[in-house]
């Protein structure tokens, strides 16, 4: 088994290496529920002084609930409705130019901007549905670029309140 003062290294390990730390109380067992999905689209980078190029992805995209209350029927989040609001974002991208699209106007399209740009766009989607969804206090989406880069965005609700209640319900962030 794993003994105590190691798992302390691996959690100062990670520490050191900016990796937040969960946010857990005391007598929480969060649950996690994520769901995949993909789209293919194309896109103009630009870093530095350097000239913009044009670029195609194909995206693998997870979307990560974590919660410690789950609803009456046992579930974190119904998995189909989770499922079918990540297609329906992920529909507004796939095979489009995302240059052209209002929600990234004027923005350097990385990985990192798309990740959060989805997580907005999810969240909106999900919000009139958050009967059918237990207190989820983190949600994350994760987009692959390929097999070993990948980038994600994911916020983290106040207090008791959970990330679709009315009080949280509108994204934050900046652009």
């Amino acid at each position: 088994g794993v003994k105590p003062r190691d798992h302390r290294r691996r959690a100062a390990a990670l520490r050191h290496r900016g990796v937040p730390p969960r946010i857990k109380r005391p007598g929480d067992m969060p649950f996690t529920v994520t769901v995949r999905d993909r789209c293919m689209y194309s896109h103009s980078l630009r870093f530095g002084s350097a000239a913009p190029f044009r670029t195609g992805m194909t995206a693998i995209v997870e979307a990560t609930f974590e919660g410690a209350a789950l609803t009456s029927d046992g579930v974190l989040i119904d998995i189909t409705l989770a499922q079918s609001a990540l297609r329906g974002v992920l529909d507004a991208l796939d095979h489009r130019d995302l240059d052209a699209l209002p929600d990234f106007a004027g923005l350097n399209t990385t990985v990192e901007v798309v990740a959060r740009g989805i997580y907005r766009r999810y969240v909106e989607a999900l919000t009139p549905d958050k009967a059918r969804m237990g207190v989820v206090s983190r949600l994350e989406i994760v987009v692959h670029e390929s097999d070993v880069a990948r980038a994600s965005y994911y916020e983290v609700a106040a207090g008791e309140a959970g990330i679709f209640d009315s009080s949280t319900s509108s994204p934050q962030g900046t652009q």
